[in-house]
């Protein structure tokens, strides 16, 4: 039915259970205060068994009894590889792969029962839709926590959701009610919504969104997932476009066009209006000062970021992709790449930060190395900048734009870690200084490429040193911090580049350039990762 090679079934296959009784009494030894343990034992017994030959009646008991115990170890171990720079450690990327191994063999063990019931084998056919909600439903864990770690969505991945939902249309069971307990607050689900779930969630550029928005829009699709219709043909919806789908193709949904979008039997079109609607009235309320928790928008969801999320859902579910402020241009060229504040200072001076009062006086070494060859040697900040991480790290381009940079990795090519929001320099191979950028979109692809893209902040950069005031602050050290120009075109001020945390209200602090001066921080202008973009005034002395 699928493209999906199932285990070949082995009289040599040995798992410890062969029904639900026994799958019990196995699951009561089951050292689940040992996650990874359990975890291993659970991939490894599953992997035995869906070789083991048994009906698919049997089969089917088995993996309803086993779920409880699979859905809690992946949730706790799926902690391990959240959360965490780009790209995962050696051991987190070890969890991530045995936690999709896992799920994926939840997954082959109901795509036997689905196979069963296609073929007629007897009692399966009360339980087809149940067989293929599972399948949909373990397909789209798999692609969930591919977003949680920031991974590409291997294309067989997305052939065999398509591939499931196939199955349950030829069944005529797509739109049969189905009852799911791991579901959080809707047990009420079907193979459609199980489908529909998992295709639209990464519509919302989940590489680009916090783990606690991730988790919100999972929520949100758990209880909305049934207002997402899908069908062989577009609805004619003025105010929501429709969204389609190609079921022999190895691609989510894409916002509908005749020209690029021939029909066909393998076309499938998602129709998002009852969802927009449902989004367009809690946004209405939100900014009527109504609370989330009573729009069943969740007891974490709070304001203003929970309008703020259901906008963003809103236009990339719901609406036609707006037109670029700057289009991207294809570029293909190299770019040296630092991240940190620190990092970025040390690129832009050449040498280690210093306190601003140790800079007058050379050293005897320094004065020697004049002496003989008319400069100070760069050797021992060379030593520096790669001790500490500061060394430039050798990136492609691969589009670029006045507002934005796309970049790539080689997995070929080591370098530091870097998360969302964090701050980067990057100087590409055909420009004279350094631009900063904010990291807005972070993948790791399937082969061990990482991708990243930049949102560029106006201005030219500088090293500066700042330092606080203030009665408590007399023993304080200048720290490395940066400044950016004003851009008049942009209506942007000058600003400065702190630390994270040293953005308050009307803040005196001091800052060193060629000489001391004292500014007031004025405005918060962004804030990411590990730094705080802050407008400012100085101060008279």
């Amino acid at each position: 039915m699928t493209e999906t090679t199932l285990p070949e079934l082995a009289a040599d296959a040995a798992p410890e259970f062969i029904d639900a009784a026994s799958c019990k009494e196995w699951l009561e030894n089951l050292p689940l205060a040992n996650v990874a343990t359990s975890q291993a034992e659970l991939l490894a017994q599953m992997g035995e068994f869906n070789r083991f030959p048994v009906r698919a009646t049997e089969r089917l008991a088995v993996l309803e009894q086993i779920r409880d115990a699979v859905n809690f170890v992946q949730i706790e171990q799926a902690r391990r590889f959240t959360n965490r720079a780009q790209p995962l450690a050696e051991a987190e990327a070890a969890t991530f792969t045995q936690t999709v191994a896992l799920w994926n063999a939840m997954r082959l063990g109901y795509l036997r029962c689905l196979d069963a019931a296609r073929s007629g084998e007897t009692g399966m056919s009360a339980s087809a839709a149940t067989v293929c909600q599972r399948v949909l439903a373990y397909t789209g864990l798999s692609m969930f926590h591919h977003y949680r770690a920031y991974r590409e969505i291997p294309g067989e991945i997305w052939r065999a959701l398509h591939a499931a939902y196939m199955a349950a249309e030829e069944l005529g069971i797509a739109e049969e009610a189905v009852k799911d307990y791991l579901n959080r607050d809707v047990n009420d689900t079907s193979p459609r919504i199980a489908y529909v779930r998992a295709a639209i969630l990464g519509l919302c550029n989940p590489h680009e969104i916090s783990q606690r928005q991730l988790t919100f829009v999972a929520f949100l699709l758990e209880r909305w997932g049934d207002k997402i219709d899908i069908g062989a043909t577009a609805a004619d919806d003025p105010e929501v476009p429709p969204l389609t789908l190609d079921m022999q193709g190895e691609t989510g949904p894409q916002r509908y066009d005749p020209a690029r979008h021939p029909p066909g039997p393998g076309r499938r079109f998602l129709d998002a209006g009852r969802l927009g609607k449902s989004l367009r009235n809690r946004i209405a309320l939100l900014r009527k000062g109504e609370s989330p928790a009573k729009l069943a928008l969740g007891e974490d969801c709070v304001q203003p970021s929970c309008e703020q999320m259901l906008v963003y859902l809103y236009r990339h579910w719901c609406q036609a992709p707006v037109q670029r402020a700057a289009d991207r241009r294809p570029a293909k060229s190299a770019v040296a790449v630092t991240g940190e504040i620190a990092g970025i200072h040390y690129q832009l001076t050449g040498a280690a930060f210093r306190q601003p009062a140790s800079n007058a006086e050379l050293t005897a070494k320094q004065r020697e190395e004049i002496a003989t060859f008319g400069r100070i040697s760069t050797r021992d900040e060379d030593t520096y900048a790669a001790s500490r991480g500061f060394a430039l790290e050798d990136w492609h381009l691969q589009d670029e734009s006045l507002q934005g940079l796309k970049m790539l990795r080689a997995s070929s090519t080591t370098g530091r870690r870097y998360v969302l929001g964090q701050l980067i320099a990057a100087r590409p191979a055909d420009a004279r200084t350094f631009m900063l950028g904010q990291v807005r979109w972070l993948m790791t692809g399937t082969e061990g490429d990482l991708h990243a893209a930049l949102r560029l902040m106006p201005g030219l950069p500088a090293a500066i040193a700042v330092k606080p005031t203030g009665l408590n602050a007399s023993n304080e050290k200048f720290v490395p911090a940066l400044s950016l120009t004003a851009v008049a075109a942009l209506n942007s001020p000058p600003s400065l580049v702190l630390p994270s945390g040293w953005y308050k209200p009307k803040r005196v602090i001091e800052v060193h350039i060629q000489q001391t001066l004292r500014a007031q921080l004025t405005e918060l202008l962004e804030r990411g990762s590990d730094f705080e973009r802050v407008a400012y005034q100085v101060l008279p002395d």
